[in-house]
């Protein structure tokens, strides 16, 4: 018996519930790691999930960040903050799910604002929250528990993970400093599920809603689902469900997902 693990940046699930409804009506996926879900617990759609057989635990914050788990068997022993890092910005998710640790995580992007393009306050917060998060899944690793890790990272890992590194070389998704944060979280005791099964160049899942980028397929490879090393054996498969970028209404990112046995 398998079961399918989806992980999916909404950019929004009030403006994204349509098509996420119909992705869990026909789909059926068992868990689903939301993030960007942009929406205080007032707003968050837990009727709707319900009726669709989900139950949801959230970490809400107005119109920022959120993320969000959703499964139909139940999620305890919920943490919405990890060790040493003040939880000032809705981040982080984690859950028990069967004997599974799962956490969710949408990384901090870092880029500057618009209006000032020399302010490094937010790549500065970005380090600091890699630097702790670092630290906090190396000690959960530790425990033994088998653990599922999915989220948006915001780091372009590898120049064939984007349609043209020039852009980004040295830029808060791509630059030195990102890089090794994410090399370290990458040599811990886990395992990238879609590179177990798809090695090629070129994939991607975030297309940019501005400049034409999916029509021209100038997409980025953000997205990631990590197990523990325990776990390898379990997976199934793994693969980016491309075809919803052209979906009506669609996010800039596609689900990533994982199946397990």
């Amino acid at each position: 018996m398998s079961c399918l693990l989806m992980s999916w940046n909404v950019a929004s699930i009030r403006a994204r519930m349509g098509l996420l409804s119909q992705v869990l009506s026909t789909q059926q996926p068992d868990i689903v790691l939301l993030q960007e879900v942009k929406t205080l617990p007032e707003q968050f759609p837990w009727e709707q999930l319900k009726d669709l057989g989900y139950q949801a635990v959230l970490s809400g914050e107005k119109a920022f960040n959120g993320v969000a788990i959703l499964a139909k068997e139940p999620l305890t022993e919920v943490k919405t903050a990890f060790d040493d890092m003040p939880q000032t910005q809705a981040r982080f998710i984690q859950a028990r799910w069967h004997d599974y640790t799962v956490v969710c995580v949408y990384v901090p992007n870092g880029a500057p604002p618009m209006n000032q393009p020399e302010d490094t306050s937010r790549l500065a917060y970005k380090l600091a929250w890699f630097d702790a998060f670092n630290a906090y899944m190396k000690t959960l690793l530790a425990e033994g528990r088998p653990v599922i890790l999915g989220g948006d990272f915001n780091v372009i890992a590898q120049p064939t993970d984007v349609y043209n590194p020039d852009v980004f070389a040295g830029g808060v998704l791509m630059c030195d400093e990102v890089l090794e944060r994410f090399d370290r979280l990458q040599k811990l005791p886990m395992v990238n599920a879609l590179r177990c099964f798809h090695k090629e160049p070129h994939l991607y899942s975030f297309w940019d809603f501005q400049g034409g980028a999916w029509q021209r397929n100038n997409g980025i490879l953000l997205d990631a689902v990590f197990v523990s090393a325990d776990v390898k054996d379990r997976l199934q498969d793994a693969y980016l469900q491309k075809e919803l970028r052209a979906a009506e209404k669609p996010s800039d990112h596609v689900p990533l997902c994982v199946k397990l046995n």
